[in-house]
């Protein structure tokens, strides 16, 4: 089952894509099957804007490129096909921001590019290319090799072809003054927010520990804690008549409506607790926020009391607390990547020849392979590094619990332990928990062979490389690797990995300047002929703190 995945637009032109996406499979193939009579149809309406969904502008200068109709249905087909792709593999609708980067890439073929950055761009599958037209395979590869390619926890964000640098930006709010539960500057995000604030209520607690019963305190600008007031803060001034007071919560006293005045004002109740009824006076100092209470008979010491007001905002406008909005922007830039391959004539004919292959092909396909594996490794070592910031272990404790549970009852209390890290990770990225899973073959065997209510497999056939091995408690997608993730005869660990709902909040991002390039080089005087394969992308650590944060290890032991 594919599951869709929720995330954020901050970029008109990301939720476009979205938009567009959507639109296209719902219209060209809404029951998985291509028709290109719709396909036709759809694009020629979406290019005229009278439907309410808007063509990208990278896909408009694709297709601007084509020659035909035919050429525009390949375009077409080849993003379905990609979106396709990415959903068997992944069991999740296709990230926006993914869409984005394959279109981006797309553009990056196109004649409109090669005018503004003069770079003539060939597609990782051509071996030679007219110089004189623009062919639309280099697109329809580029938009096929990004979906095929794409990472599933990674988010991606266009790199400039011609600067080769991508601007991250993050938004964060700030409290502008101090106030209650703030001081100036304080963040307000994630866990930050929701401290007492912008409300005009003041809670102070105390307990009657003097002789007589007295109970005092001063209601401030400073709210320290849910109870109490920091109590060498300025007082506030309050609304007249609307104190009240609570013990053990239940409210007991409080100040009369018709109060009038200023200065003091009277606080009367009662209460009964456990037969003996308190009698509860004072006043509290709508001026300043002071209060002196007394209970007759005197409470015990243990019993809180819980004095609440309201500050009065247009008597002292000045304390009134207001939020800042800022945005902190961080470059990233892209690097090249780069490797040649030669075949010598003889060598080239004899393999065709006598095994029917094409040793250039060949060494292409090889070169494409290590490109998106050494990529996908290298995202998670860097994951694996983050994931050091946050650290448990889940004891299996197969010998001693093997007596009672089976290894499904036991996997089903691993679920606490990942629920417990993920919640950890919302914390620290004040955006989100885990979504994926990085396993070695030992739990992932494990897996496969727990109940489907706890593990829904992929049915994905078992490879050598990365692949999706399915779902663990319907929300956490497991992959198996490898690589990157260490397991010994007794224990394991698993990479946990939070995929951010915008793409700026997610602890890797990538970007590709430029799509993988393949350039033919030419025979010399030896004649060996060659080909060079070219790239131009950043695979990064969010440099944001807090965001960089959404990875996570889980160190399984006593597997057996």
């Amino acid at each position: 089952m594919t599951k869709r995945i929720q995330q954020d637009y901050f970029k008109r032109e990301t939720a476009e894509v979205s938009n567009f996406i959507t639109s296209l499979k719902d219209n060209v193939a809404p029951s998985g099957t291509f028709d290109s009579a719709a396909a036709a149809d759809f694009m020629a309406t979406a290019t005229s804007q009278s439907s309410g969904v808007k063509i990208p502008e990278t896909l408009q200068a694709v297709l601007d490129d084509c020659k035909d109709d035919a050429e525009k249905e390949r375009v077409t087909r080849a993003i379905l096909d990609g979106v396709k792709i990415y959903e068997e593999q992944h069991g999740m609708t296709v990230p926006a921001d993914v869409a984005e980067q394959a279109l981006h890439l797309a553009y990056a073929t196109t004649s409109e590019a090669k005018r503004k950055y003069g770079a003539a761009l060939d597609s990782a599958s051509s071996v030679h290319h007219d110089q004189g037209s623009i062919q639309p395979n280099r697109a329809v590869v580029s938009i096929l090799t990004t979906f095929a390619e794409a990472i599933p926890f990674a988010h991606y964000l266009p790199a400039d072809i011609g600067s080769n640098e991508a601007k991250l930006a993050i938004v964060s709010h700030q409290a502008g003054n101090t106030f209650g539960a703030y001081s100036q500057n304080d963040l307000l995000d994630g866990t930050h927010s929701g401290g007492a604030y912008v409300g005009a209520s003041r809670v102070n607690t105390s307990t009657p520990l003097t002789a007589d019963g007295t109970v005092g305190g001063k209601l401030t600008v400073g709210q320290a804690t849910s109870d109490t007031c920091d109590q060498s803060a300025t007082g506030v001034k309050l609304l007249r008549g609307r104190s009240q007071v609570y013990v053990n919560g239940v409210l007991a006293a409080q100040e009369p409506i018709n109060s009038s005045g200023s200065g003091n004002s009277p606080i009367n109740g009662s209460i009964t607790i456990a037969g003996t009824t308190y009698v509860i006076g004072g006043t509290i100092n709508t001026d300043t926020g002071v209060y002196a209470l007394t209970t007759t008979p005197k409470m015990p010491d243990t019993i809180p009391v819980t004095v609440e007001g309201f500050i009065d905002f247009e008597r002292d406008p000045s304390v009134t607390p207001s939020i800042i909005t800022s945005v902190s922007t961080f470059p990233l830039y892209a690097a090249p990547w780069r490797v040649i391959t030669r075949q010598s004539i003889d060598g080239r004919t004899q393999m065709a020849n006598e095994l029917n292959l094409d040793p250039y092909s060949e060494s292409i396909i090889a070169i494409q392979n290590q490109f998106a594996n050494e990529r996908h490794y290298n995202v998670l070592a860097k994951a694996r590094r983050l994931a050091a910031n946050n650290q448990s272990t889940y004891n299996f404790d197969w010998a001693n619990r093997s007596t009672q549970l089976k290894r499904n009852d036991i996997w089903h209390d691993f679920g606490a332990a990942l629920a417990n890290a993920s919640q950890q990770m919302a914390v620290d990225t004040m955006n989100h928990g885990i979504t994926h899973l990085y396993v070695g073959k030992d739990i992932a065997s494990q897996f496969l062979t727990l109940a489907n209510d706890i593990f829904e497999p992929s049915g994905i056939a078992v490879r050598p490389g990365i692949f999706r091995v399915g779902r663990l408690f319907g929300q956490y997608e497991v992959y198996y690797t490898p690589k990157e993730v260490a397991e010994t005869a007794n224990s394991g660990n698993i990479l946990c990995v939070g995929r951010a709902t915008d793409v700026a909040r997610n602890p890797i991002v990538l970007g590709d300047a430029v799509p993988p390039t393949v350039k033919p080089l030419l025979a010399g005087d030896d004649l060996r002929e060659g080909a060079g394969f070219y790239a131009r992308n950043f695979t990064a650590v969010n440099p944001h703190g807090p965001s960089s944060l959404g990875c996570a290890t889980i160190n399984v032991t006593n597997l057996r």
